[in-house]
């Protein structure tokens, strides 16, 4: 367990500060500071501007988005496509209230804040530990302008309530329909210990959120995001996305050369496995920290469109898991465990550097590995969890 002293936190919250620090003088003075690539926020921004103007629907159709990106300083011709579902519209529509530079900077300190004190309630005494191995993330988070902050927040803040059987942590998992595929561990695992009210809440929560997004896009919204989704969907057949980035066995099988059909077998069976696990894990009279650490794994497994950005989330099953990993783990399985949290961050870092600064070339399309480092350690961990089961339990 690492203790960090008061100097060495410090030391972390001044980098961290400073990194968002520059990224907004980024958005400010892009000439200036040579910015080379749009960042996730400057979508963010712009989406919001297009809802001031009253053009959401054209956000949503690539061939009226794409021309508008290519206005926005640091274009390079890289496509990005807006398929988010209508509620995470809500989110982006006050952002171009304010300059970029100071809508950036607000948007990140509040939704790191928030992310950091959920974890910080959620980890106890090994809050240090997850700090250290999740700093790389957090940095490709702030680097990338992303909202990974508010998914990673809202499923701790729905483990932190379960476990104290609070009636409210429904909500915190019906609001990440603004990202559901990065909650279906969860909500699987809300069925499977039978926390029916939770799962209850959950979907209220969604019919509430969707009504308010309708009242306030339109019912036109749904049919244009419906059909930006499925294009999404092709988007990632034709291996058009930054594969190296993405944490899903489709992805690594794509980029391997794997076709369409061979991809998304390997990436089903994979899911299947790692569901087949959580059902074992749910007959073995676990404590109810650990069951809901290994749904908060899965969560970050089942979607074939996952970025290393979006498991945030894990350092909530880090902090549930933390203990029994401790106590059952052998130094092998430790060291591997450590090795791949660092590297969910750091890879995608480290990648990115290589392309824009060392090779300077950002076409280069380098394998994904991350999806299969993660099912490996994910059948480490659920070694670990079984091991800990108690005597005579249920298989």
């Amino acid at each position: 367990m690492i203790h960090l002293k008061t100097s060495t936190l410090v030391v972390i919250v001044l980098v961290v500060a400073a990194l968002i620090g520059y990224v907004a003088l980024a958005f400010a003075y892009p000439v200036a500071l040579d910015k080379e690539h749009l960042l996730d926020f400057d979508i963010f921004y712009l989406v919001s501007t297009m809802i001031g103007e009253g053009n959401l629907a054209e956000a949503y159709a690539p061939v009226s988005f794409l021309p508008r990106q290519s206005l926005v300083a640091g274009f390079d011709g890289t496509e990005m496509f807006w398929s988010y579902p209508p509620h995470f519209n809500l989110i982006v529509a006050p952002l171009s209230a304010l300059p970029i530079s100071v809508s950036y900077t607000l948007f990140m300190a509040v939704t790191l804040v928030f992310y950091v004190l959920v974890i910080r309630a959620l980890a106890g005494p090994s809050f240090h530990t997850v700090v250290v191995l999740f700093l790389p993330l957090v940095l490709l988070i702030i680097k990338s302008g992303q909202n990974s902050f508010i998914t990673g927040g809202l499923i701790g803040l729905t483990c932190l309530l379960a476990l104290r059987q609070s009636r409210w942590a429904g909500l915190p998992l019906g609001l990440m329909i603004i990202k559901p595929h990065l909650a279906l561990g969860v909500g699987i695992w809300s069925l499977l210990d039978r926390r029916w009210w939770l799962a209850a809440f959950s979907l209220i929560v969604v019919a509430g959120v969707s009504v308010i997004a309708t009242l306030a896009f339109g019912q036109g919204v749904w049919k244009t995001s419906f059909t930006a989704i499925a294009g999404t969907a092709d988007v990632l057949r034709e291996g058009r996305f930054p594969l190296f980035r993405m944490t899903s066995i489709y992805a690594s099988a794509l980029s391997f050369g794997a076709g369409h059909l061979v991809a998304m077998i390997l990436h089903v069976s994979s899911v299947l496995a790692a569901l087949g696990a959580l059902v074992a894990l749910s007959r073995a009279k676990l404590p109810t920290e650990v069951f809901l650490g290994a749904g908060v794994v899965v969560s970050g497994l089942i979607s074939p469109y996952n970025y290393d950005y979006d498991l945030a989330m894990l350092a909530a099953a880090a902090c549930l898991l933390f203990e029994t990993i401790r106590q059952y783990a052998s130094a092998k399985e430790k060291a591997v465990l450590v090795a791949v949290t660092l590297a969910i961050g750091g890879h995608g870092l480290a990648i990115t550097v290589i392309l824009d600064k060392v090779l300077n070339d950002k076409s280069a399309a380098p394998i994904s590995v991350l999806g299969p480092i993660l099912f490996a350690s994910g059948i480490v961990l659920f070694r670990v969890i079984w091991r800990s089961r108690p005597v005579g339990a249920t298989a």
